[in-house]
């Protein structure tokens, strides 16, 4: 049975139920999914769907084949999970959620916040599948997401279309919505003098966010692929493919890849959640985005643009609205490989690497930006300009090459004003491979390049490794082969 038609009997038993249990779900396997006692003594039950309690009720998914479906009220925004849930592996099969999978109480009221909130734990080996366009996963304030995969077992989030064989475009995008945890972190968009009480809304009806602990704990995200996401909720209104809202620095996030989202890959607005090899390719907007105060860390980001679509490798921002606002945005980013486009065309669609803007902050090491067709670095507006001269905002052992390096003097002026910082361009053809590791920078000539890369990064935090190299990848340590998609295509 296809899973289209495994949905549609799902969604009419749930429908039967409902009316003859007056509105409590008891969804129970079908005979063809139990097991005969070879004692006589009666079925052994192998649904093994998540399930939970309310009103003296057990609410679970159905075992459809491999799979298991669940019902539209499993949860829903309105009505989301208040109890803890697991979601095992199931070996060929996937759950599948048809309108999303929304985790905690979406309280308005920062005081009324469940700091002991559900948690919805994913074992590796793990997919959730989601049907409807703005379907997406939320984690509300207080609530926590264990999601912990591994390299030969990776936990996958995308659409049921993938599972289902329908997915013929290699740049399909915007099927599902996406990841949204909301956390209890700082924001600059709120009063400093009065952030407990802070709550704002996040895009795309994605629900309440903001807190005045930058050190919440949202859980744990390791080896997860987010696939096909970035549903248009209206238009400008997209979900990203993991939007992070005021993400503390408690959670921790690590080998983590966004693939073919239709808005950013990964956002942050405010906070200071860290994060460690990412991988973001083919999305459609902007790979990596920050706003509103964000204070956090990345060490080993590999950025791969799709050759139709993309925008920006990094669009960094401050507050949109008072670029002076505190706190600033000030990450530290170190080991970061933007591959732009490596097909140079007309440039309606642009393929660029990093703009820096409206007053943002932050110390970047060790990058290599290239793109065939767009430019490699701009700085605007005058607080960022300001924040670029006095030190505030700082790039260091770094190599790019592009069809235009730098969109104005500013930029250009900045970046070549540290000596450990090289410029090549379009032309050196190793560059532009496809994939780039610390050996193979060479001119438009052919001749070598030294790019001395900062390597006691330690000594800046202690979440940073040492390391003897630029870029995200390593000659002897691909941390990415094995598990993420898209890269090698």
């Amino acid at each position: 049975m296809n899973r289209t038609k495994a949905f549609a009997l799902s969604a009419l038993t749930a429908s039967l139920l409902l009316a003859g249990c007056g509105g409590d779900i008891n969804l129970t396997p079908t005979s063809n999914d139990n097991s005969t006692n070879n004692n006589g003594g009666g079925t052994v039950d192998t649904n093994n769907c998540a399930s939970y309690e309310s009103a003296g009720t057990e609410v679970r998914g159905e075992k459809i084949g491999a799979d298991c479906v669940y019902p539209r009220s499993f949860s829903t925004p309105e009505s989301p999970l208040l109890e803890d849930i697991r979601l095992v592996e199931l070996p060929g099969g996937a759950h599948i959620f048809p309108n999303g999978l929304y985790v905690g109480e979406n309280t308005e009221v920062t005081a009324d916040v469940n700091l002991d909130g559900p948690t919805l734990t994913i074992d590796a080996g793990a997919t959730l599948a989601f049907e409807d366009g703005d379907a997406f996963i939320r984690i509300a304030r207080g609530a926590n997401i264990m999601a912990d995969g591994n390299r030969n077992a990776p936990i996958t989030f995308t659409s049921v279309q993938e599972l289902d064989g329908l997915i013929t475009d290699p740049n399909a995008r915007g099927l599902w919505g996406g990841v949204v945890i909301n956390g209890l972190g700082i924001s600059n968009k709120c009063d400093q003098n009065d952030l407990a009480n802070c709550v704002l809304q996040g895009e795309g009806g994605a629900g309440f966010y903001g807190g005045d602990n930058n050190e919440d704990d949202s859980g744990l995200m390791r080896y997860v692929l987010v696939k096909y996401a970035g549903y248009e909720v209206s238009l400008d209104n997209e979900l990203n493919g993991i939007t992070f809202n005021t993400v503390g620095s408690g959670s921790t996030f690590e080998y983590i890849q966004v693939h073919n989202n239709l808005d950013d890959g990964i956002e942050f607005f405010g906070g200071a959640a860290n994060v460690k090899n990412v991988v973001l390719t083919g999305n459609d907007d902007d790979s990596l985005d920050w706003a509103d105060g964000w204070q956090g860390k990345i060490q080993y980001i590999l950025v791969k643009h799709a050759d139709d679509r993309a925008n920006r490798a990094i669009e960094a921002d401050g507050n949109s609205k008072n670029n002076d606002a505190t706190p600033y945005s000030n990450p530290i980013i170190a080991n970061f490989t933007s591959i732009g486009s490596l097909t140079a065309t007309d440039g309606s669609d642009e393929s660029e690497g990093v703009l820096l803007r409206q007053g943002t902050r932050g110390a970047l090491y060790n990058f290599i930006i290239t793109d065939a067709r767009g430019e490699c670095l701009e700085i605007d507006q005058d607080a960022t300009l300001a924040n670029a001269a006095n030190g505030d905002l700082t790039m260091s052992n770094s190599v790019i090459a592009c069809h235009e390096n730098f969109k104005d003097v500013d930029a250009q002026n900045w970046f070549q004003a540290d000596a450990t910082n090289v410029t090549l361009d379009e032309n050196a053809t190793t560059l532009m491979s496809g994939y780039v590791t610390a050996s193979e920078f060479k001119d438009a000539s052919g001749a070598p390049v030294t790019v001395t890369a900062k390597s006691d990064l330690s000594s800046i935090d202690p979440f940073f490794d040492d390391v003897d190299f630029v870029g995200a990848v390593s000659e002897d340590n691909d941390w990415t082969n094995g598990w993420t998609v898209g890269l090698r295509d």
